[in-house]
Protein backbone atom coordinates (compact mmCIF):
# COMPACT_ATOMS: atom_id res chain seq x y z
CA UNK A 1 0.00 0.00 0.00
CA UNK A 2 1.40 3.34 -1.36
CA UNK A 3 1.38 5.99 1.85
CA UNK A 4 2.24 9.08 0.26
CA UNK A 5 -1.24 10.44 0.68
CA UNK A 6 -1.24 11.65 4.29
CA UNK A 7 1.04 13.38 6.25
CA UNK A 8 0.91 10.27 8.58
CA UNK A 9 1.40 6.77 7.76
CA UNK A 10 -2.20 5.26 7.06
CA UNK A 11 -0.75 1.54 7.64
CA UNK A 12 -1.67 1.40 11.48
CA UNK A 13 -5.47 2.23 10.47
CA UNK A 14 -5.72 0.27 7.66
CA UNK A 15 -3.81 -2.77 9.62
CA UNK A 16 -6.87 -2.85 11.68
CA UNK A 17 -9.52 -3.11 9.12
CA UNK A 18 -10.82 -6.86 8.12
CA UNK A 19 -10.45 -6.62 4.46
CA UNK A 20 -9.29 -9.74 3.95
CA UNK A 21 -10.80 -11.52 7.40
CA UNK A 22 -14.40 -12.31 7.90
CA UNK A 23 -15.59 -10.79 11.07
CA UNK A 24 -18.12 -12.82 13.27
CA UNK A 25 -18.40 -10.20 16.17
CA UNK A 26 -21.60 -8.19 15.66
CA UNK A 27 -19.38 -5.24 16.30
CA UNK A 28 -15.12 -4.50 15.74
CA UNK A 29 -13.83 -1.57 17.65
CA UNK A 30 -10.79 -0.18 16.00
CA UNK A 31 -7.81 0.16 19.13
CA UNK A 32 -5.26 2.95 18.28
CA UNK A 33 -3.36 2.98 21.19
CA UNK A 34 -0.57 0.67 20.82
CA UNK A 35 -0.78 2.50 17.18
CA UNK A 36 1.91 4.93 15.56
CA UNK A 37 -0.93 7.67 15.21
CA UNK A 38 -1.07 11.11 15.75
CA UNK A 39 -2.10 11.58 19.66
CA UNK A 40 -5.18 13.46 18.45
CA UNK A 41 -6.20 10.33 17.25
CA UNK A 42 -5.63 8.28 19.58
CA UNK A 43 -7.44 10.53 22.11
CA UNK A 44 -10.02 12.13 20.27
CA UNK A 45 -11.47 9.39 17.46
CA UNK A 46 -13.52 6.01 18.34
CA UNK A 47 -14.13 4.02 15.58
CA UNK A 48 -16.48 1.15 15.37
CA UNK A 49 -18.14 -1.48 12.72
CA UNK A 50 -21.02 -2.78 13.32
CA UNK A 51 -22.93 -5.74 11.33
CA UNK A 52 -26.47 -5.69 11.56
CA UNK A 53 -28.91 -7.26 8.75
CA UNK A 54 -31.72 -4.72 9.97
CA UNK A 55 -30.37 -1.71 8.44
CA UNK A 56 -32.06 -0.46 4.93
CA UNK A 57 -28.51 0.64 3.21
CA UNK A 58 -25.94 -2.13 2.87
CA UNK A 59 -23.56 0.55 4.40
CA UNK A 60 -23.75 3.57 5.99
CA UNK A 61 -20.97 5.62 7.88
CA UNK A 62 -22.12 8.08 10.76
CA UNK A 63 -20.44 10.54 12.99
CA UNK A 64 -21.58 10.60 17.40
CA UNK A 65 -19.77 13.78 18.80
CA UNK A 66 -19.65 13.83 22.67
CA UNK A 67 -18.16 16.69 24.27
CA UNK A 68 -14.59 15.14 24.10
CA UNK A 69 -14.49 12.34 21.68
CA UNK A 70 -15.65 12.27 18.07
CA UNK A 71 -17.11 8.63 17.54
CA UNK A 72 -17.41 7.09 13.75
CA UNK A 73 -19.43 3.99 13.12
CA UNK A 74 -19.31 2.06 10.11
CA UNK A 75 -22.52 -0.34 9.58
CA UNK A 76 -22.14 -3.36 7.20
CA UNK A 77 -24.81 -5.67 6.66
CA UNK A 78 -23.87 -9.14 8.51
CA UNK A 79 -24.36 -11.11 5.13
CA UNK A 80 -21.20 -10.03 3.78
CA UNK A 81 -19.77 -11.64 6.73
CA UNK A 82 -21.53 -14.70 6.02
CA UNK A 83 -20.92 -14.69 2.21
CA UNK A 84 -17.36 -13.80 2.50
CA UNK A 85 -17.00 -16.84 5.34
CA UNK A 86 -18.26 -19.15 3.32
CA UNK A 87 -16.27 -17.94 0.67
CA UNK A 88 -12.85 -18.48 2.77
CA UNK A 89 -13.64 -22.16 2.83
CA UNK A 90 -15.35 -23.13 -0.37
CA UNK A 91 -15.25 -20.64 -3.41
CA UNK A 92 -18.98 -21.49 -4.76
CA UNK A 93 -20.01 -18.77 -7.66
CA UNK A 94 -23.03 -17.76 -6.00
CA UNK A 95 -21.13 -15.88 -3.24
CA UNK A 96 -18.61 -14.06 -5.71
CA UNK A 97 -20.68 -10.62 -6.55
CA UNK A 98 -21.66 -10.59 -2.68
CA UNK A 99 -18.45 -10.83 -1.76
CA UNK A 100 -16.53 -8.35 -4.83
CA UNK A 101 -19.65 -6.15 -3.29
CA UNK A 102 -18.18 -6.18 0.30
CA UNK A 103 -14.72 -5.54 -0.67
CA UNK A 104 -15.96 -2.59 -2.51
CA UNK A 105 -17.81 -1.10 0.44
CA UNK A 106 -15.08 -1.44 3.26
CA UNK A 107 -12.92 0.61 0.83
CA UNK A 108 -15.27 2.80 0.04
CA UNK A 109 -16.35 3.64 3.63
CA UNK A 110 -13.06 3.54 4.82
CA UNK A 111 -12.37 6.35 2.43
CA UNK A 112 -15.14 8.08 4.34
CA UNK A 113 -13.10 7.53 7.74
CA UNK A 114 -9.74 8.90 6.85
CA UNK A 115 -11.50 11.66 5.20
CA UNK A 116 -13.27 12.70 8.25
CA UNK A 117 -9.67 12.04 10.73
CA UNK A 118 -8.09 14.36 8.01
CA UNK A 119 -10.61 17.13 8.11
CA UNK A 120 -10.32 17.15 12.12
CA UNK A 121 -8.10 19.50 13.43
CA UNK A 122 -5.12 18.07 14.59
CA UNK A 123 -5.05 20.98 17.85
CA UNK A 124 -7.88 20.65 20.61
CA UNK A 125 -8.98 24.14 20.78
CA UNK A 126 -12.96 25.01 20.97
CA UNK A 127 -12.64 27.16 18.08
CA UNK A 128 -11.23 24.39 15.75
CA UNK A 129 -13.55 22.17 16.82
CA UNK A 130 -16.50 23.92 15.88
CA UNK A 131 -14.64 24.66 12.89
CA UNK A 132 -14.71 21.31 12.31
CA UNK A 133 -18.56 20.86 12.69
CA UNK A 134 -19.12 23.88 10.33
CA UNK A 135 -17.25 22.23 7.51
CA UNK A 136 -19.34 19.02 8.18
CA UNK A 137 -23.07 21.31 8.11
CA UNK A 138 -21.93 23.04 4.87
CA UNK A 139 -20.98 19.40 3.17
CA UNK A 140 -23.94 17.57 4.03
CA UNK A 141 -26.84 20.36 5.31
CA UNK A 142 -27.22 18.69 8.75
CA UNK A 143 -26.57 19.85 12.33
CA UNK A 144 -24.76 17.77 15.00
CA UNK A 145 -25.77 18.64 18.85
CA UNK A 146 -23.67 17.96 21.47
CA UNK A 147 -25.33 16.66 24.45
CA UNK A 148 -23.41 17.10 27.74
CA UNK A 149 -21.87 13.48 28.80
CA UNK A 150 -24.07 11.91 26.58
CA UNK A 151 -24.20 10.99 21.99
CA UNK A 152 -25.91 13.07 20.14
CA UNK A 153 -28.16 12.19 17.26
CA UNK A 154 -25.91 10.90 14.54
CA UNK A 155 -24.72 12.87 11.48
CA UNK A 156 -25.21 10.39 8.37
CA UNK A 157 -22.00 11.06 6.28
CA UNK A 158 -22.69 8.23 3.81
CA UNK A 159 -25.51 5.62 2.98
CA UNK A 160 -25.14 2.84 -0.03
CA UNK A 161 -27.95 1.68 -1.38
CA UNK A 162 -28.18 -1.96 -1.52
CA UNK A 163 -26.80 -3.97 -4.23
CA UNK A 164 -25.13 -0.43 -5.53
CA UNK A 165 -21.43 -0.53 -6.65
CA UNK A 166 -19.85 2.44 -4.17
CA UNK A 167 -16.41 2.45 -7.15
CA UNK A 168 -18.23 5.92 -9.05
CA UNK A 169 -18.08 8.76 -7.19
CA UNK A 170 -16.92 12.61 -8.18
CA UNK A 171 -13.81 14.38 -6.85
CA UNK A 172 -15.58 16.37 -3.58
CA UNK A 173 -17.24 13.14 -2.28
CA UNK A 174 -14.96 12.55 0.32
CA UNK A 175 -13.01 15.87 1.10
CA UNK A 176 -13.97 18.58 3.50
CA UNK A 177 -12.78 22.24 1.88
CA UNK A 178 -9.19 21.92 1.75
CA UNK A 179 -8.34 18.64 1.59
CA UNK A 180 -5.91 17.84 -0.92
CA UNK A 181 -5.86 14.01 -0.71
CA UNK A 182 -6.40 12.34 -4.23
CA UNK A 183 -9.59 9.79 -3.22
CA UNK A 184 -9.90 8.29 -6.40
CA UNK A 185 -6.39 7.19 -5.96
CA UNK A 186 -6.67 6.06 -2.55
CA UNK A 187 -9.55 4.20 -3.29
CA UNK A 188 -7.98 2.34 -5.92
CA UNK A 189 -5.47 1.63 -3.92
CA UNK A 190 -7.17 -0.18 -1.30
CA UNK A 191 -9.01 -2.28 -3.98
CA UNK A 192 -6.15 -3.32 -5.53
CA UNK A 193 -2.70 -2.47 -4.13
CA UNK A 194 0.68 -3.62 -5.92
CA UNK A 195 0.83 -6.36 -3.15
CA UNK A 196 -3.20 -8.08 -3.52
CA UNK A 197 -1.85 -7.31 -8.02
CA UNK A 198 1.43 -9.35 -7.09
CA UNK A 199 -0.39 -12.26 -4.95
CA UNK A 200 -3.03 -12.66 -7.93
CA UNK A 201 -0.74 -13.41 -10.53
CA UNK A 202 1.08 -15.31 -8.68
CA UNK A 203 -1.54 -17.25 -7.76
CA UNK A 204 -2.68 -17.51 -11.09
CA UNK A 205 0.25 -18.61 -12.08
CA UNK A 206 0.68 -21.54 -9.57
CA UNK A 207 -2.60 -22.67 -10.95
CA UNK A 208 -1.56 -22.59 -14.55
CA UNK A 209 -4.26 -20.60 -15.44
CA UNK A 210 -3.36 -18.68 -18.79
CA UNK A 211 -3.46 -16.85 -20.45
CA UNK A 212 -4.83 -14.58 -17.68
CA UNK A 213 -7.59 -12.78 -17.82
CA UNK A 214 -9.52 -10.35 -15.59
CA UNK A 215 -12.09 -12.35 -14.50
CA UNK A 216 -9.35 -14.64 -13.19
CA UNK A 217 -7.86 -11.57 -11.49
CA UNK A 218 -10.83 -10.49 -9.95
CA UNK A 219 -11.86 -14.72 -8.88
CA UNK A 220 -8.62 -14.25 -6.71
CA UNK A 221 -8.54 -10.52 -5.37
CA UNK A 222 -12.43 -10.16 -4.94
CA UNK A 223 -12.34 -7.21 -7.28
CA UNK A 224 -15.04 -6.80 -9.81
CA UNK A 225 -14.23 -6.57 -13.65
CA UNK A 226 -15.76 -3.32 -13.18
CA UNK A 227 -13.45 -1.74 -11.19
CA UNK A 228 -11.12 -1.62 -13.78
CA UNK A 229 -13.39 0.20 -16.50
CA UNK A 230 -13.52 2.74 -13.71
CA UNK A 231 -9.79 2.55 -12.86
CA UNK A 232 -8.30 1.84 -16.26
CA UNK A 233 -5.21 2.84 -14.56
CA UNK A 234 -4.93 -0.55 -12.27
CA UNK A 235 -5.30 -2.06 -15.57
CA UNK A 236 -2.34 -0.68 -17.05
CA UNK A 237 -0.63 -1.65 -14.12
CA UNK A 238 -1.38 -4.69 -14.00
CA UNK A 239 -0.35 -5.42 -17.73
CA UNK A 240 2.70 -3.70 -16.82
CA UNK A 241 3.38 -6.21 -14.20
CA UNK A 242 2.58 -9.34 -15.90
CA UNK A 243 4.97 -8.09 -18.79
CA UNK A 244 7.59 -7.33 -16.19
CA UNK A 245 7.22 -11.26 -15.48
CA UNK A 246 7.03 -12.38 -18.90
CA UNK A 247 10.40 -11.23 -19.56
Amino acid sequence: MEVSFTLWSLHDVLDKIPFNTPVTETELYLDFSGSAVPYYIKNQFKVSFLYDDSTLKDATCCIYSPKKVITIIIIIKRKYEEAFKAWCTERYEQNFETCCLRRELYCHEVCHLISIIRAFPSDKTTEAREDFKEKLKRKFTKSMKDSAGSMAMPLIVSEENEGASPSVFDKDHFRYDNDDLNYFRLYAELMFDHETMSRALKSIDESQQKPIYLRAISWETLVPVSFFQNFPEKQAALRELLASQSN
